[in-house]
Order: structure tokens, then C-alpha cells, then sequence
């Protein structure tokens, strides 16, 4: 019998190294190919969620158009719609660290403080007697808390309406909120309650794109 011996000349380290440079080119085309899908489709799941939700269609042509009394409702929705859906990424190319291929990408919606959309033109409504209406604060932040009081809603054909089917009259001790069906605070309100209705939608397209 024959013995052989065979001498590995090159270390544990530089043979891992070297297959892991093997395997860079196709890693990265894979997380590549990955990235671009989820990054389209995640965009098109949150802006049906945000299209699909009870306050979308409200002020769009519902209870909240009349109560906010906005006439322009769809020009406005439709800005929104943009910022919530301009979802912001930071890809980290895989590369080689510590034995290991590594890479990540990471989505950002709007700041947790709703900035972006509060300060838009399309957050603000301002009446032909100068007054700045904060409804899209209102309806995000403040719950169901007063915000007028002595006055409120009457829903109804009406020539004084800013959309021809409500309008704010005097009552004492009346107050006006957001209806408490739509009403929302920073954690718990229209864009968050839509987001979380399309969780388990975004993990599957994240599994998805991301199996090999």
C-alpha cells in the first residue's frame, strides 16, 4: 500500500479568503436583483395601503372632506400620497468582513415626527378669510381632543359651503374634533394603522426577494 501525503501549503484564512472572493461577484448580484425589487414594491404595497384606508376615501369624497372642509381634497391626497410613498434606502454593498460576506439595505418612510408632511403646502388649508387650518395635524396628532370649541359641524347642502355640504355653525357649548373613527395620535393614526395593515405583505416580499 501506498501512503500519500498532501501538504495544504496555504493557510485556513487565506483558502476562506479566497473562496469568499469567489463568491463576491455572485453575492452581489444577488443582493443587487434584491434591493431593486424590494424597493419598487414595497413603494407600490404602502401607497395601495395608504389609497385603501378609511380616511383616504373620507377625505377624499367622505365625512372628512365635509368636516375639514376641504375642496381640493384629491389635489392634496395626492401630494401626500408622494411623500408617504418616496421611500428613502441606503444599500450597503456586500463585501468581505470577518470571514464573511456581508451587506444590508435599510428603508426610511417619513420622519416619526411627520415634519416632512406637516410642513407641506398640502397639510395646511387656508380660508379665503386668512385662517391657516392644520387638518392633517389635526387628524394625525390630536386624537379626538377639542380643537373649536362653541362650533360645530353641520352636514348638508349648504351655498356657504367650501365644498357645497357642510359648514361650521355657532353652539354653546359645542366643540368640533376629528371624528373618533378616524381620529389618530403620534404611535396610532392613518399612516401607522395603514402601514401595519400591510406588515405581514411587506415580510413576504422581503423573504421573497431575499431566497436564494
Amino acid at each position: 500500500m501506498t501512503n500519500i501525503s498532501i501538504d495544504i501549503l496555504e493557510s485556513t484564512n487565506e483558502i476562506t479568503t479566497r473562496i469568499l472572493n469567489a463568491l463576491l461577484p455572485q453575492v452581489t448580484t444577488f443582493f443587487d436583483k434584491a434591493f431593486d425589487n424590494c424597493e419598487n414594491n414595497i413603494n407600490n404595497i404602502i401607497s395601495e395601503a395608504i389609497i385603501a384606508s378609511p380616511e383616504y376615501q373620507s377625505i377624499q369624497s367622505g365625512k372628512l372632506r365635509y368636516e375639514f372642509g376641504l375642496p381640493d381634497s384629491d389635489a392634496r391626497l395626492s401630494s401626500i400620497l408622494s411623500i408617504i410613498s418616496n421611500i428613502k434606502t441606503n444599500y450597503n454593498k456586500p463585501k468581505i468582513s470577518k470571514s464573511q460576506i456581508q451587506g444590508s439595505f435599510s428603508l426610511y418612510m417619513i420622519p416619526s415626527d411627520y415634519s416632512e408632511l406637516l410642513s407641506s403646502s398640502a397639510a395646511i388649508f387656508t380660508t379665503e378669510k386668512g385662517s391657516k387650518l392644520e387638518w392633517l395635524k389635526w387628524l394625525l396628532l390630536l386624537g379626538d381632543k377639542t380643537i373649536i370649541k362653541d362650533y360645530v359641524v353641520e352636514i348638508g347642502p349648504n351655498s356657504r359651503s367650501r365644498t357645497g355640504n357642510a359648514i361650521m355653525v355657532g353652539s354653546v357649548k359645542g366643540r368640533w374634533n376629528v371624528p373618533p373613527e378616524f381620529a389618530g395620535t403620534k404611535n396610532n393614526n392613518w399612516i401607522t394603522r395603514a402601514i401595519d395593515s400591510v406588515n405581514d405583505n411587506i415580510e413576504q416580499l422581503l423573504a421573497k426577494s431575499l431566497r436564494i
